[in-house]
């Protein structure tokens, strides 16, 4: 404190916000006699009191004073957070919470709202209270609870259902089926999740079956099938099949629900009941009949087809080129950014009983990466960013212990491989550092059906613009290496005279200058954080759309 003790107190005021700015929280400085020395502009939001009450001088009696009567309760008891105390016995208790030398506690001042509180009490009696708003955190972790028992409860509703349903990703690949349908195909569930209907069935009814699958996926209409199925222990049914799609823009699944009307045919009574050949005589006959499949039978596609890989890298270029190249095989991959968030995905899925059949690890991650794999039981491959290219799937295999025969390697110089910069046009260049951050833009995006790729400081958000082209720009402003003002500027530098790029400024607070700083550096708009679906879909309404209508108006000109 000395060094601040000297300094010119405008320059020490400039530093200390730039401080709390940086921090994203709210800092409040207090001397041995409860004497605010400095209260950052973010007190004023979180803790909701006039300005008047931030300035140096200013009791911290008469600040927790105001905090209390704008209905803010910080309790630790975070089971009853309206605790009633009255505003005396509130304020004595706080005061006695700030002269302790160290403390730390999550508290609930609102049903919805959750701050972590930083104390700490300096040998020369200087104070110092660092407030962060992490309601948005805590409710994401609600949310995960929620939606994996969500998950649990799903699949347990549907392994109690009497009628056989299984669904098939884009790739025709069963990625679920309930208890009904492995006893109606007579399989184990391993037999016949990650494996393709031609693995199981007759190749001419899975030629009759593609054309309509396909149909549904495509365009969303359900269809409603009268087979006369001869099932595998020889026993006949007559079955009406419910073809749905489901899921989101490049999400969809295709849901099957198989159900016996046999009982129906044979009827309650003698005067309800209809002959079997007429009843019989519109139903599709299909024989089910095979050769024992075994439990775990040999996959005849690529040797990953599948496989479930967990691709970790901080280069969102290398993770996408893997992701892309993985998945071209039929192997089903995620990716994480950082340690932290490699350690939460591993965690997630053990909690949630998801097997994870390797890790593979860009080799410019730090080593340890391995070794929290082997923790989890998951198999670990690091891999030179030079290998991360069409032999990847070999290495793959190889690990795994696949023959390398099976793998169906793609045509890298007769362009087979689709690259994202060729064969698919990315609607959104992402440039922020904050992993949970960078999750909650890529779950929201997904969800919206658009195509991204993210960018982890400011210059990979310049490299990444000139080489996909994205139609638009979410800049994060506090980036590391460059801001994102400077990279928004570089970017506006380097456009050549075409439509410029939209660029968007994501902005922790709504401050008038941080606002004017983005359109000087070449920003359309600004958002604020948290991010919200219907912040982002308003967004792309108003930019993505725009930008449609003028190529079409192009493509169809008026005559």
């Amino acid at each position: 404190m000395n060094d601040l003790d000297t300094a010119d107190p405008n320059i020490q005021t400039a530093i200390l916000e730039a401080l709390a700015e940086g921090m994203s929280a709210a800092v409040l400085l207090y001397d041995r006699n409860d004497l605010v020395v400095f209260a950052s502009q973010q007190i004023a939001n979180i803790m909701r009191v006039q300005p008047r009450l931030l300035v140096p001088g200013t009791r911290i009696r008469d600040l927790l004073a105001a905090m209390y009567d704008a209905g803010i309760r910080l309790v630790a008891d975070t089971h009853n957070y309206r605790r009633a105390l009255s505003r005396e016995d509130w304020v004595a208790e706080q005061i006695a919470g700030l002269w302790k030398e160290r403390s730390e506690s999550l508290e609930r001042p609102a049903p919805d709202r959750w701050l972590s509180v930083a104390k700490r009490r300096l040998p020369s009696g200087y104070g110092v209270c660092v407030i962060k708003d992490v309601s948005e955190q805590k409710r994401r972790e609600e949310q995960w609870r929620v939606d994996t028992e969500r998950v649990q409860v799903t699949e347990e509703v549907l392994d109690n259902l009497p009628f056989p349903i299984s669904v098939k990703d884009r790739n025709s690949t069963f990625v679920a089926v309930n208890k009904a349908n492995c006893d109606f195909l007579d399989l184990p569930a391993d037999a016949i999740l990650g494996h393709k209907g031609a693995d199981i069935n007759s190749k001419a009814f899975e030629d009759r079956l593609a054309p309509i699958n396909q149909h549904v996926y495509e365009t969303g209409e359900p269809i409603q099938l009268p087979e006369r199925i001869t099932r595998p222990d020889g026993s006949t049914a007559l079955t009406i099949v419910h073809k749905y799609r489901i899921g989101k823009p490049g999400r969809y699944y295709l849901v099957t629900v198989k159900q016996d009307v046999s009982s129906i045919a044979a009827g309650a009574g003698a005067d309800q009941s209809l002959q079997s050949n007429e009843w019989a005589s519109g139903f599709v006959p299909i024989d089910m009949t095979r050769e024992p499949v075994p439990a775990s039978p040999v996959n005849t596609g690529p040797a990953i087809v599948g496989v479930k890989v967990l691709v970790v890298s901080r280069f969102a270029d290398t993770s996408a080129q893997a992701i892309e190249i993985l998945s071209w095989q039929g192997a089903d991959v995620s990716a994480a950014a950082d340690a932290d968030e490699f350690t939460l995905f591993l965690q997630l899925a053990a909690e949630a009983d998801v097997r994870i059949d390797l890790v593979v690890i860009d080799a410019r991650m730090p080593a340890e990466l391995t070794q929290v794999a082997e923790a989890y039981g998951v198999a670990a491959l690091r891999v030179e960013e030079a290998h991360i290219g069409p032999n990847l799937p070999v290495l793959v295999a190889a690990e795994l212990g696949k023959p390398f025969a099976e793998l169906v390697l793609p045509a890298v110089d007769g362009q087979a491989f689709p690259s994202s910069s060729q064969s698919e046009c990315i609607d959104v260049l992402v440039a922020e550092d904050n992993e949970v951050n960078q999750i909650v833009f890529s779950q929201i995006i997904e969800g919206l059906g658009y195509r991204y790729v993210l960018a982890v400081d400011g210059e990979e958000a310049v490299r990444l613009w000139r080489k996909h082209s994205p139609r638009l720009v979410l800049m994060d402003v506090t980036l590391p290496k460059l801001t994102g003002f400077e990279a928004s500027a570089a970017i506006r530098a380097l456009e050549d005279g075409t439509q410029p790029v939209p660029i968007i400024g994501v902005l922790p607070q709504a401050f008038d200058r941080d606002r004017e700083a983005c359109i000087e550096a070449g920003m359309n708009d600004v958002i604020l954080k948290p991010i919200s679906p219907e912040a982002l879909d308003a967004v792309f309404q108003r930019f993505l759309a725009v930008a449609e209508d003028e190529v079409e108006a192009e493509a169809w000109p008026v005559s």
